[in-house]
């Protein structure tokens, strides 16, 4: 087991927040708007397959997600490149949390929807890039990665060779992650069905528990400045 303390953004609760927000997000764009924001591979490959079609409507839809999104993510490069103290992974959180909060009292157009839901995920996109769950390098706001990662664990769990121990943390890390991104999902999808657009609160929710515990767990640790 880890003796080391741990990094607030590298603990396994910060893991699963990010896999649930991702498994909400993106069930949630999908469900009200037909497009995804986080998993932008997904997009790309949902506006290739809609040339055939000849929808304008949603091709224009996820056009705005990849534009948006990519703009997103190098405008925090731009703030990574600035940051100061260890906060700055708080302030790139802030975005994201007021669109939510804000999309249900008011009537946007689908595209400025998708566009602003978009941008401020590509900014958390590159804020947590490069994350760890304990030490063991994940992907976040989506799941695939991970998967395997936990099936190649499993494997070798079962296997029995080598470092038993070490395959059952992975195996255990991955998991976490991958069944709060289904989680994540599953919940959104029904809150979507009960409460329409008001299910991002969900995500809203999961955002604030987030800097909650960054914060407090930062200055706890008295690390401002040194987990930059």
């Amino acid at each position: 087991m880890m003796s080391q303390q741990l990094l607030p953004q590298n603990t396994r609760f910060m893991a699963v927040l990010l896999g649930f927000i991702g498994g909400a997000l993106d069930v949630f764009c999908h469900m009200h708007y037909d497009v995804l924001v986080a998993t932008q591979t997904g997009n790309i490959i949902l506006l290739i397959a809609n040339v055939k079609s000849q929808n304008i409507y949603d091709f224009v839809l996820r056009c705005l997600s990849i534009i948006f999104f990519s703009t997103g993510f190098i405008v925090g490069i731009f703030i990574k490149d600035r940051r100061k103290t260890a906060y700055w992974r708080a302030y790139s959180l802030l975005p994201l949390l007021i669109i939510t909060l804000l999309l249900p009292l008011f009537d946007f157009h689908k595209y400025i929807s998708v566009s602003l839901i978009a941008f401020v995920t590509g900014i958390m996109m590159l804020t947590f890039s490069g994350s760890l769950i304990e030490d063991h390098p994940f992907t976040i706001l989506m799941t695939s990665g991970n998967y395997r990662k936990m099936l190649m664990a499993i494997y070798r769990l079962i296997q029995g060779k080598g470092d038993t121990d070490e395959f059952k943390r992975q195996a255990i890390n991955y998991g976490l992650i991958v069944i709060s991104f289904i989680s994540g999902g599953v919940i959104s999808a029904a809150f979507s069905a009960m409460y329409k657009t008001k299910a991002v609160w969900l995500i809203s929710t999961a955002l604030i528990v987030m800097l909650i515990y960054y914060c407090y767990n930062i200055k706890k640790a008295d690390i401002k400045y040194t987990d930059i």
